[in-house]
């Protein structure tokens, strides 16, 4: 009986050592920077959008380059395609790459911070000409341009030849920028120059001006 107990006794101390080593062992490889595990995979979601800077412009004509504003300079106001009478503003923006991108304008009473009217769109941005720096509407289509239809106008003040505040601002998830300056809405096409005025003016009422386009 004594012989036995010896043995079980023998047993169990082999028994303790090799547990023993074997956890030495798991804890030197958790240690270990060799055989440690990576750090888990977190989402760190979409990019930060990148800040650009907007100069506005306005389309003149097809085949020529888009035009710069200066602040308190004259916006001219052209018969629109799908009727009345538009703005068709851009920016010229200095930081992406040409492609694509999301622009909004805004014409904003400036007595009152109210919008009389706003255009969304996606427009397609190419080199500025002449070697300038930054991105612009091309001069071939104004459907890239921003469309701001501001005649008829429902609104409590003149369109035409009174200061205005034009707003723009990047609609894209890459991008971030805006920019306000200080325009002078202007009706210029000369036979349609008093329809354009008439409609300019404010509470327009249907015909008020004769007979729609």
């Amino acid at each position: 009986m004594a012989h036995q107990s010896d043995v079980g006794r023998a047993r169990a101390r082999a028994a303790t050592r090799v547990f023993g080593a074997l956890a030495q062992c798991i804890a030197v490889a958790c240690s270990d920077p060799a055989v440690s595990t990576p750090p888990p995979d977190h989402d760190s979601g979409p990019p930060a959008p990148v800040a650009v800077e907007l100069r506005p412009g306005y389309f003149t004509f097809e085949g020529e380059p888009m035009k710069l504003l200066s602040a308190g300079a004259v916006l001219p106001v052209r018969l629109a395609s799908q009727g009345g009478y538009a703005a068709f503003v851009g920016a010229r923006v200095i930081g992406p790459q040409p492609g694509p991108a999301g622009m909004v304008a805004e014409l904003i009473d400036p007595t009152t911070g109210e919008v009389l009217v706003s255009n969304a769109r996606k427009v397609r941005l190419q080199a500025a000409p002449g070697g300038a720096e930054g991105v612009q509407p091309g001069p071939d289509d104004s459907a890239d341009f921003l469309h701001l239809v501001a005649c008829p106008n429902y609104g409590t003040r003149m369109v035409h030849g009174l200061p205005w505040e034009l707003a723009l601002r990047m609609d894209d998830p890459r991008f971030t920028g805006e920019a306000t300056i200080a325009v002078v809405p202007t009706c210029m096409q000369g036979s349609r120059y008093l329809r354009c005025v008439c409609e300019c003016e404010p509470g327009y009422v249907f015909a008020k001006c004769g007979a729609p386009h």
